[in-house]
């Protein structure tokens, strides 16, 4: 499991997508960019993409199980759900 300090959202609301988030790992690593989407089964997230790598598109950073990346999905959509209460 990471020991993510610190998560933040930036709403945006468009159709499916629900906004980017950032999240600090630690206290030395940040990933910027993550994208929240709602979809039919629920909501999933895309990591953020390398802007170097057109085509083929390929994630710049990415969670090498399933568990880290339901770990993302529940801190991000929890952290939207706060701020879409407020």
């Amino acid at each position: 499991m990471l020991e993510i300090k610190e998560v933040r959202v930036k709403k945006v609301n468009k159709g499916n997508f629900l906004g980017y988030a950032s999240i600090l790992i630690g206290d030395s690593l940040i990933i910027d960019g993550i994208e929240l989407h709602e979809g039919k089964k629920g909501r999933y997230v895309y990591m953020p993409l390398n802007p170097r790598l057109r085509k083929p598109q390929r994630n710049s950073a990415y969670p090498i199980n399933n568990q880290t990346r339901e770990q993302i999905l529940q801190l991000v959509s929890d952290k939207y759900d706060e701020e879409t209460e407020e």
